[in-house]
């Protein structure tokens, strides 16, 4: 029965802290991206990961920090006590959250491995011994990486007829820049962080992290229009054909295309300012962080722990 009541109470002070917390999210994220106004297009696809990501990380943490050390040290393994009818239906739905994120990101994973079997069919790796193999194909639409933990980029016949070499390889660059990011990952945490109203959330991630592989794949003047002349060409193929969730296309959105190739022309003769490395500005802010859970850790424990009473009650 102990062990009953505390996966029960876990489960369900999970539960409620992720629905509440993405609530927030899902009604808050622009207000925030607003507010930070990230100068680099990296900078703002790292904020909204974070934020469609936030709800997970903190329920996880507050669970495996404070609950679960709360019950074990506090709460007395003879009692008779009964898991209470709230811990039972928040546990159902926590286990039935869990289940319906790990079948969509199955799902996913399943449909794109699936996809690359159909592109692998026939084609042939461009360079040998390359970290991320580069595959001719006639089967991929476009130019596409996919996959997780062995990503391949896919190169179709009519995209490698219509581009010049210097097209190909920013264009190539592009896409590896996505390898790089482990943006693909990012979708699969994706499927399987479920809580409706992220779709908008999801989509303008989905845009900015385009601008941010514009940037990575371009160093000068010569190489945006390079870019920009391959987007072009590539959408003049025909209309863009639907990939799998683990897979991101060059042109994988066709909503912010013509936003991509204007602010393609518009590069300047300086080189774009590259993306620097930031989280160590964020050091000061988690050793505080840390000092104040250690130093108030065990009121800490002893406030959760009357909070997971009155939840058992």
């Amino acid at each position: 029965m102990f062990v009953a009541r505390c996966i029960g109470v876990s489960l369900a002070v999970f539960v409620l802290v992720y629905a509440a917390l993405s609530f927030a999210v899902s009604r808050g994220w622009r207000f925030l991206l607003t507010a930070w106004k990230p100068r680099l297009a990296t900078s703002s696809a790292d904020l909204l990961f974070s934020l469609r990501m936030a709800p997970l990380a903190i329920s996880v943490g507050v669970t495996l920090l404070f609950t679960l050390p709360s019950f074990l040290w506090l709460e007395p393994r003879s009692t008779d006590e009964a898991i209470g009818a709230a811990p039972l239906v928040l546990g159902a739905a926590c286990l039935l959250l869990f289940t319906l994120g790990m079948v969509r990101a199955g799902a996913a994973q399943f449909r794109t491995s699936r996809a690359m079997a159909e592109w692998l069919e026939g084609g042939s790796v461009m360079e040998a011994g390359a970290k991320v193999p580069v595959v001719r194909t006639r089967n991929a639409p476009g130019l596409t990486v996919a996959g997780v933990r062995s990503p391949k980029v896919f190169v179709s016949e009519a995209t490698m007829a219509a581009l010049t070499p210097a097209e190909l390889r920013t264009a190539v660059r592009h896409e590896l820049s996505h390898v790089r990011r482990y943006d693909n990952l990012k979708k699969l945490l994706f499927r399987f962080a479920v809580f409706p109203g992220m779709a908008e959330l999801q989509r303008q991630w989905s845009e900015t992290t385009e601008i941010a592989a514009d940037d990575a794949a371009v160093s000068n003047r010569r190489e945006a229009l390079d870019l920009a002349a391959a987007l072009i060409k590539v959408s003049r193929l025909g209309p863009m054909e639907s990939s799998p969730t683990l897979a991101i296309g060059l042109l994988h959105s066709s909503t912010a295309l013509s936003a991509r190739i204007e602010r393609l022309f518009g590069w300047g003769t300086v080189q774009a300012p590259q993306a620097r490395s930031s989280w160590w500005y964020s050091l000061p802010a988690g050793a505080g962080a840390v000092i104040l859970v250690a130093l108030t850790y065990n009121a800490a424990l002893l406030r959760m722990h009357a909070l997971t009473e009155w939840l058992v009650r």
